[in-house]
């Protein structure tokens, strides 16, 4: 640290500057928003149906995949290492078919799962802190002022359990098709 009236160098635990008898200020602290209590704390809901047939699409695709690609694979080596008479033909299709077809709704079950545990929005005077992730974590914080539009989107599933998505978006959003590229979506809250 340097005395902010003289510029000399001071020693760590100084109170005064030794040269010219300055006070000498405390480390600069971090800019505060406003109160250090939010004045209201959100956290998403999860729907755990919602979550695994929202995937569906992309269950079928990769179970119809890894059943001819991986069981493909394994067949041909079977027969490389000469076991094609103890396993049946059918047998690796079916087990990596079946591997993907429930694998993958449990990997995105659990994910979803856990990054919701782990979201929260907390909303201050000022501004609004959003914290996200399981794998990635993300934290951002938006003050009001920089905030151009709010909109509000429920699809039929949200209104079914009075859940909603909030949308806040600035002006460096991205639209595309209709959809907020970036901002803070405030996702699956309830009585939005």
């Amino acid at each position: 640290m340097f005395c902010k009236n003289c510029g000399k160098k001071l020693p760590g635990d100084a109170k005064f500057c030794p040269a010219c008898g300055a006070p000498v200020l405390g480390p600069p602290k971090a800019e505060s928003f406003g109160s250090d209590n939010p004045v209201l704390v959100l956290k998403p809901v999860f729907v755990p149906w919602v979550a695994v047939l929202s995937i569906l699409p992309l269950q079928i695709f990769f179970t119809l995949w890894g059943a001819g690609f991986c069981g493909g694979f394994s067949l041909v080596g079977l027969q490389m290492l000469g076991w094609e008479d103890v396993v049946p033909r059918w047998f690796p299709f079916v087990f990596f078919g079946g591997l993907f077809f429930f694998g993958l709704p449990l990997v995105v079950y659990f994910v979803k799962k856990k990054t919701y545990e782990r979201t929260e929005y907390r909303f201050f005077t000022d501004h609004l802190e959003y914290y996200e992730g399981f794998f990635n974590v993300e934290q951002k914080s938006m003050p009001y002022k920089n905030v151009t539009e709010v909109y509000l989107r429920k699809g039929i599933i949200q209104s079914m359990y009075g859940l909603g998505t909030i949308v806040l978006s600035t002006p460096a959003t991205g639209m595309q098709s209709g959809v907020a590229r970036s901002g803070i979506q405030v996702s699956d809250i309830p009585n939005p």
